[in-house]
């Protein structure tokens, strides 16, 4: 059906883009900001599809997003509570909730 997992776009942090796995948010991926369209806005939810030679990241539209959000059931305990990118040493971290 898809090629690519479906992220939402959760906030700018200078030249990136942080996202979380929709729906359930139990993964980040942070792509560049130049990655992205100029419509893109927090809140939305993006299909990324990972290629050697970069992200191919478009939008979702509303009616997709909710049926993949039917299907994949939240699991608090996989939900990511808290997150930073710590640039002195290039990762993301983060804490997931108990």
């Amino acid at each position: 059906m898809f090629r690519g997992r479906m992220y939402k776009l959760d906030r700018f942090e200078e030249d990136l883009a942080v996202l979380l796995e929709f729906p359930s948010e139990s993964n980040v991926l942070v792509v560049p900001t130049d990655d992205l369209h100029h419509d893109m806005k927090v809140g939305d939810v993006l299909l990324v599809d990972i290629k050697e030679e970069g992200f191919n990241i478009s939008k979702v539209n509303k009616r997709t997003a909710n049926q993949q959000k039917n299907v994949e059931p939240i699991c608090p305990s996989q939900k990511i509570s808290s997150y930073y990118i710590d640039y002195e040493h290039g990762c993301l971290v983060y804490t997931t909730a108990s």
